[in-house]
């Protein structure tokens, strides 16, 4: 099989890495099934075992076609995942994501899901495993993947899977996840907004890169930071996704 490194092809052929991430769906029987990027079906194969229907999302269009041949059960999408309309798809009715997610267009995914309507119930993804740290960092480590993640997920780990598990390897060790939604927050999109400014300057005390971006002038954002307890010298990436979130409510 011919490989892409345009759609970042590496295919999962791990048959206990696949167990687990089974295990980790657990599909129930009133859920439809999304699995974005099916690439050469070792996943899928399992999936249309259960009874549920399965939508299969596929950017290359030559795997698209043969995806159609051999799972005729299951409806087939040749496009770019980060660009289908997942509520259309899921039409208000119970579903689950599950997906090795492409190194290269993964953070778009993800986000473009979790700007639906109708969120899935839960997501079992595989991403890089740096990727899958920035996503469940704490205070000291935090990022704008960090802030948006768990603003939207509860996170859990469920296993590590190393290069030797895919055709052909990657460079890089892998990580699969199970996200679960919270309830949605209308203002989840202003919190992230207000974290990329605050990240645009890691290095920097965050009430100054605050203050020249002229979210507020020094005076209140020193006001703000001590009646929530930060230190003035505090860093983005030292904050906890509690404080961003008062911050943003109290300097908007």
């Amino acid at each position: 099989m011919a490989f892409k490194k345009s759609f970042g092809q590496h295919f999962l052929q791990d048959e206990e890495v696949i167990d687990q991430i089974i295990a980790a769906l657990d599909p129930q029987s009133n859920e439809i099934i999304v699995e974005v990027g099916p690439g050469g079906g070792a996943l899928t194969k399992r999936l249309v075992e259960f009874e549920n229907p399965l939508v299969l999302i596929e950017a290359d269009r030559d795997l698209a076609v043969k995806l159609e041949r051999n799972f005729p059960k299951a409806i087939t999408v040749n496009a770019d995942a980060a660009q289908v309309d997942y509520d259309g798809l899921s039409n208000g009715k119970p579903w689950i994501f599950v997906s090795n997610l492409p190194y290269n267009a993964g953070n778009a995914i993800l986000e473009k899901v979790f700007r639906s309507k109708n969120l899935p119930d839960r997501f079992v993804v595989m991403v890089q495993k740096e990727v899958g740290e920035r996503m469940m960092a704490k205070p000291g480590d935090m990022s704008v993947l960090s802030v948006a993640t768990q603003l939207y997920c509860d996170i859990e780990r469920i296993c590590f899977v190393g290069p030797e598990s895919f055709i052909p390897k990657p460079k890089v060790d892998s990580v699969v996840l199970r996200l679960k939604p919270k309830e949605t927050n209308q203002e989840n999109e202003g919190i992230i907004a207000f974290a990329k400014i605050g990240f645009a300057h890691r290095r920097k005390q965050l009430r100054q890169t605050l203050a020249q971006a002229q979210v507020a002038d020094m005076e209140k954002i020193d006001a703000v930071f001590a009646s929530i307890g930060l230190q003035r010298t505090v860093r983005p990436q030292e904050i906890s996704l509690e404080d961003c979130a008062k911050l943003f409510s109290l300097l908007r």
